[in-house]
């Protein structure tokens, strides 16, 4: 009877091994994150809680909280390796050689290593991951112009309708907005700047602002605020950003791209 060979012996171990399925927590159009990187992402969900001194949330809401993080990550990293952007050895070797260098020396990255329950493979993934999610996301974000179309407006703000319905019958009978804005707001005379779609906290207003014509005022308008009377001043269609409004839109376009790729993606959530 023939005797095996060791290298026989070693590829049949081999493929034994390879048969053993690793449990995934996810799975994100055909590709899975494993069990155990979850569960260990969800102890340094919990550490970062404790070191921070915040009381920690209920298990549920880690769970989804660390789920939807992972889920958004492996989506950006699939995206940027679809886009033609490689992760291989030697990038990852150049981040943990950075990483090195500003923590001291390699014991001490073992130890932070230890310290936040990475194992050698999983930090490996997890850098894969990070550097992956991270050209895509500023890819996303770099893609905001630094121009839009903008509105320079004022307002009139009430906190009952019957204060709100006062101002607009001055306003009508000739009273001057600039001198109700500051009786009415007198910290700031109602100013609200420039600001594109989709900045301001209040929808209604600055879709009011948007249907207004240059010169003129809207009526009454309610929110859950208060009661808003909006004049627009000025109207441009290629209005420099402020820096506060590119990082708005920039980060609207983060969540707008997940929702879609959310969509479009199959995940199969498979813990509890």
């Amino acid at each position: 009877m023939p005797t095996a060979t060791a290298t026989e012996t070693l590829v049949e171990a081999t493929a034994t091994a390879t048969a053993i399925p690793v449990p995934m927590a996810v799975i994100v159009n055909g590709e899975g994150i494993p069990l155990a990187f979850f569960e260990a992402e969800i102890e340094r969900f919990k550490l970062a809680y404790q070191n921070m001194g915040e009381a920690l949330p209920a298990e549920e809401e880690i769970t989804q909280s660390v789920l939807n993080d992972l889920i958004d990550q492996l989506l950006l990293a699939q995206a940027a390796q679809q886009a033609g952007y490689v992760v291989d050895e030697q990038l990852i070797y150049e981040r943990t050689l950075t990483l090195v260098n500003e923590l001291g020396s390699e014991e001490a990255l073992n130890q932070w290593m230890a310290d936040n329950f990475y194992a050698s493979e999983d930090f490996r993934y997890a850098m894969s991951l990070a550097i992956g999610s991270a050209w895509q996301r500023d890819t996303i974000i770099n893609a905001v112009p630094s121009t839009a179309e903008q509105i320079h407006a004022r307002q009139i703000f009430a906190f009952t309708q019957a204060g709100a319905e006062t101002a607009l019958k001055k306003l009508n009978a000739g009273t001057s907005f600039d001198d109700l804005a500051w009786q009415y707001n007198p910290e700031t005379g109602g100013e609200l700047g420039w600001f594109p779609r989709g900045y301001l906290t209040v929808p209604v207003v600055e879709e009011a602002a948007f249907n207004l014509a240059v010169g003129a005022h809207s009526d009454i308008i309610e929110s859950e605020l208060g009661y808003h009377i909006i004049l627009v001043l000025e109207r441009e269609a290629e209005q420099p950003l402020s820096a506060d409004a590119r990082r708005n839109m920039q980060l609207k376009a983060l969540a707008d791209w997940i929702k879609t790729q959310r969509a479009q993606s199959a995940i199969e959530i498979l813990v509890k």
